[in-house]
């Protein structure tokens, strides 16, 4: 039935009263651009304010300020009753046609459900509807419309007075306009009310809804995704140009979304279903010449709460403003390490090691192809049509820079995506016509995909029939945009901190993550949530079980243990070939360690390219524990030591170094050295650890000099996820080269030459357990030990070692080049702290040493070499932090050589267990 109503929006209405500007308006504004300065605010507290006032404008009659009077607002009232005149007429042409196009609607719904064909539709003629934009069939509300989508499409990128009247005419003139979105991203299908005075910059209130359509262009799991439900709530735009913004900037300003704070009460919509938007803008403020409005809105479906937005904040700000601003800016607190939230006692449902993927893996992963990206542990799962990630326009992550199981802040992961900015790119053209800008919501959606794909390698997949992801009910997920992606941007990144993980049933996951644009850090998501509904843990563990192997399987080697042990003891030919065949008995090659010092028995995975001494090539090399290796009983301890954890580590990147031909590069002999390093220990290797697999990757190469300086990247998994990770640096000199090394430079070894050294205990080495036996042992005697000693007073000791010629680790290390492994050096440190533990905690034959503690960074840094000829080695360590709580002692140390200082070791530690 058309009735004619007047819409409450053109009844004559007492304009609102704002509300003050508060404290936290100045904050916000100064946090988008420092240049912004807070207004003064003077008046007692519950003050009413005057409406705000706009400027004089001679060229229009505008009046320079709306007084509260109800005469003059009857006056106004009625100035906008004839202003809207034409208006009036078209919505009396709508609303006789109201009936039949209620009929139609529910012709179309039936037919987008049930697949049939679309019913032939003759759509009435509208006089402010542009010619070339014909009427889009939607699934419409039962309530009376006051603007339809063609209506709003004409507020996007047509004429706002055809819209609004002649009142707004003048800002047809502007050179830019708020506005809704073009298509595809307009997503106001209908307005129903509005509640405001227009012009007013008061407080203003309007009802929109948008429908889900079958078959919708951004459907992710046949549901709207997170960035559509949230910007589908987009006529704060509409709501704010009504209010009468533009007549403030007058064109010389664009808005920018600045806070929102959103959370879902139920599951994403599913076609057939229409949200509707209630969104209010509370009030107007300035900050300088700045205008800002604070807005909220409630989003329904079928009357039941499905999204709330808070805390919303947007402002209109001029180019150099926007050029101004400094960004995301964190402080200290912000940055502070924290620990994570997990299930206690989980297991990784797949093994996990530093990664990165590149366009191509990312696309084969949209595609379904799990193993093209994530590799062979993903192979013949029994998945016949994952759910991974939409494309097409929502194709919003282009490749992984890096993906780190145990990273982040929180220590639960973290993952870095990239993607390519294009000037044509259509949420640019889109969004919007006359300021071409990526939206907040779509910056949102970017972050959740590369959440997933760090949640999709932890093993957390589904079949696409059933499954959604979507974010968890009731979390707020805190929007901030300090920045913008224009024509200009290169390139995004989005950094994303896991900082929760859990099952609720369902697997979920909670993260903070950060935008950046060209370097620029511009937006941060804080509480990002993201949940995979349709499994839960039992299904995915039951998936990975049927799948998995125990262990980690030993794979069909592209170079064997005798092709390795060949290059380490024998003819180099053996291994590479002919090009080497120089080094079989003419020439001296680098070589790695022999027996029982070698700790590589394969390489099964090769990406570079051999004779090409170029950064970028990456291995995979394995080592299988030996359930009764010699080391764990010469070192007395049922774990493996440090210095072959930190061998087998290493190893590999020696014979990377050779497959890619250093020694061709110079007619002189050339020796290899570790130099420095960096890393971290995260899980203990004991007699049932099985096969240890190292990804390599060589990061950097330089020559100068006659010497070769590379740098390398190192990560080793066991069957349960990561065991030890860091970065290395090794050069390759010659003869003369090592022989004149000078040694450390610049360092202050902590040497005790006041009378306080002669109170210092002196003995031999322990023999006994839980101290290693004569082939691990590294250090000979204590010659200074002070409990309180050092600069912190937390204890100094001091060990020696006399060099023996005979000693077994010459022969291993190298053959042809005996030098004691550096490996061995840093071992002897922690072999003093032992000393240390034994005599501040109690200690018995079966004391575990955890060497060194798990997840705690160290660095050692190597300048010279201990040789055969050599006499005397001293070692030195400084504690300088004790934790009783947890009997762990951090320490730094230097190692001698016949008073030359040649290796330093930084915050390495030792805790008994």
């Amino acid at each position: 039935k058309a009735t004619h109503r007047i819409p409450r929006w053109k009844k004559p209405a007492i304009p609102l009263l704002t509300k003050a500007p508060g404290p936290e308006t100045a904050a916000t504004a100064e946090a988008v651009n420092p240049s912004v300065q807070p207004a003064s605010v003077s008046m007692p507290p519950n003050t009413p304010v005057s409406p705000v006032a706009s400027s004089p404008d001679p060229s229009t009659g505008v009046a320079a300020e709306l007084t509260g009077t109800a005469s003059m607002v009857l006056q106004a009232a009625n100035d906008r009753a004839v202003a809207h005149e034409t208006f009036l007429r078209v919505m009396d042409n709508l609303q006789s046609s109201m009936q039949q196009q209620l009929q139609l609607q529910q012709q179309l719904i039936q037919a987008a459900l049930t697949g049939q064909p679309i019913p032939q539709v003759n759509p009435v003629a509208l006089d402010t509807a542009p010619a070339e934009m014909p009427p889009t069939p939607t699934v419409s509300s039962q309530r009376s419309v006051l603007f339809n989508r063609e209506q709003c499409f004409e507020f996007a990128v047509g004429s706002v007075a055809r819209m609004l009247g002649p009142e707004f005419a003048e800002v047809d003139s502007y050179p830019t306009r708020v506005r809704l979105p073009d298509e595809p991203l307009q997503l106001v299908d209908r307005i129903l009310e509005i509640d405001g005075v227009p012009r007013s910059m008061q407080s203003g209130r309007v009802v929109t809804e948008h429908d889900v359509l079958p078959g919708a262009w951004y459907l992710d799991g046949n549901r709207a995704p997170t960035c559509i439900s949230v910007e589908a709530g987009q006529a704060d735009l509409f709501l704010s140009g009504y209010l009468g913004i533009d007549f403030q900037h007058k064109g010389q300003a664009v808005y920018r979304l600045l806070d929102a704070v959103v959370t879902f009460h139920r599951d994403l919509p599913q076609p057939g279903e229409t949200i509707l938007y209630d969104i209010h803008i509370d009030h107007f403020f300035r900050q300088g010449d700045t205008w800002l409005f604070r807005f909220w809105f409630d989003g329904t479906i079928n009357g039941k709460p499905f999204i709330t937005m808070r805390k919303g904040c947007a402002g209109f700000f001029s180019e150099e403003e926007l050029n101004a601003g400094k960004g995301i800016v964190h402080t200290r607190l912000d940055l502070m390490e924290q620990p994570g939230k997990k299930p206690d006692g989980s297991k990784p449902l797949v093994p996990m090691m530093i990664e990165s993927y590149t366009d191509s893996q990312v696309d084969a992963l949209r595609n379904g192809d799990l193993a093209s990206c994530y590799g062979s542990a993903f192979r013949d799962l029994p998945l016949k049509h994952p759910l991974t990630l939409p494309g097409g326009r929502m194709k919003l992550v282009d490749r992984i820079l890096e993906l780190n199981p145990e990273g982040g802040r929180f220590g639960l992961g973290q993952i870095r995506g990239e993607a390519d900015i294009h000037p044509d790119d259509w949420f640019l053209t889109c969004h919007f016509c006359d300021d071409h800008v990526m939206p907040g919501t779509l910056m949102y959606e970017c972050c959740q995909h590369t959440m997933r794909i760090l949640l999709m390698r932890m093993g957390w997949l589904a079949e696409t029939e059933g499954a959604v992801w979507q974010p968890v009910p009731e979390i707020g997920n805190q929007l901030k945009c300090r920045g913008q992606v224009i024509e200009s941007t290169q390139k995004v990144e989005y950094r994303i901190t896991l900082k929760e993980v859990g099952y609720r049933p369902e697997p979920y996951a909670i993260a903070d993550a950060l935008m950046l644009a060209d370097g620029k850090p511009i937006v941060e998501v804080i509480n990002l949530s993201v949940m995979l509904t349709g499994t839960d843990q039992p299904s995915l563990e039951q998936m990975w079980a049927s799948k998995q192997p125990t262990g980690i399987p030993v794979k069909a080697p592209i170079f064997d243990t005798d092709r390795i042990t060949a290059f380490a003891v024998g003819k180099p030919s053996e291994a590479f070939g002919d090009r080497y065949r120089v080094f079989d008995e003419e020439r001296r090659i680098a070589r790695l360690p022999g027996p029982p010092f070698q700790f590589l028995d394969r390489i099964t995975e090769i990406q570079a390219t051999p004779w090409e001494l170029k950064a970028g090539g990456v291995i995979e090399a394995q080592y299988d524990v030996p359930a009764d290796a010699w080391y764990f009983g010469a070192n007395r301890q049922p774990e493996m030591p440090f210095c072959v954890l930190l061998e087998t580590a290493l190893q590999p990147c020696g014979w990377l170094a050779a497959y890619l031909g250093s020694a061709l590069t110079s007619d002189k002999d050339l020796a290899f050295r570790n130099l420095d390093g960096s890393a971290v220990q995260l899980k203990t290797v004991t007699p049932e650890s099985g096969t240890l697999t190292t990804k390599v990757k060589i990061t950097s190469v330089s020559q100068s000099g006659g010497m070769i300086i590379q740098s390398f990247d190192y990560e080793m998994v066991d069957a349960e996820g990561p065991v030890y990770r860091g970065d290395t640096v090794f050069g390759f000199f010659t003869r003369d080269a090592l022989a004149n090394q000078i040694g450390l430079r610049d360092t202050e070894p902590f040497r005790i030459d006041d009378p306080a050294r002669k109170q210092g205990q002196t003995f031999n080495y322990p023999a006994q357990g839980p101290f290693p036996e004569t082939k691990m042992r590294m250090i000979n005697r204590i010659s200074c030990y002070l409990p309180d000693g050092g600069d912190a007073g937390l204890g100094y000791i001091e060990g020696e070692m006399d060099v023996d010629p005979s000693a077994w680790f010459f022969k291993a290390h190298f053959y042809q080049d005996p030098v004691v492994p550096g490996s061995l050096g840093l071992e002897s440190m922690l072999q003093c702290l032992k000393v240390v533990a034994a005599d501040r905690w109690d200690v018995g034959p079966d004391t575990i040493f955890e060497t060194i503690a798990l997840k705690q960074k160290h660095q050692w840094s190597y300048r010279g070499q201990v040789v055969p000829d050599n006499s005397r080695v001293r070692v030195e360590a400084m504690i300088t932090a004790v934790n009783d709580d947890y009997r762990m002692l951090t320490a730094d140390g230097y190692l001698h050589v016949d008073g030359k200082t040649i290796y330093r070791m930084n915050d390495f530690t030792l805790k008994l267990k």
